[in-house]
């Protein structure tokens, strides 16, 4: 059988997904997640956000900011 992992947000979205493994009758584990790797999901999570902006920028959906301008903010 496959496994699905899940990252609730919110104490509530934790609460809605163990309601709803207990009514389907599906095994469920909670793992508590350490600030080391709440941190190496986060660093994850920005590089595929920026992958997807790239990708985005590519097929010219989107206008990034070249390095100049954004030292221009500064």
């Amino acid at each position: 059988m496959q496994q699905i992992i899940l990252q609730p947000q919110t104490p509530d979205e934790l609460h809605l997904v163990k309601q709803f493994a207990k009514v389907m009758k599906i095994k469920a584990t909670t793992l508590k997640e350490t600030p080391k790797a709440r941190k190496k999901r986060e660093i994850l999570d920005s590089i595929e956000r920026g992958l997807a902006e790239i990708k985005l920028h590519q097929e010219g959906k989107i206008t990034l900011k070249s390095a100049r301008e954004v030292l221009d903010e500064l």
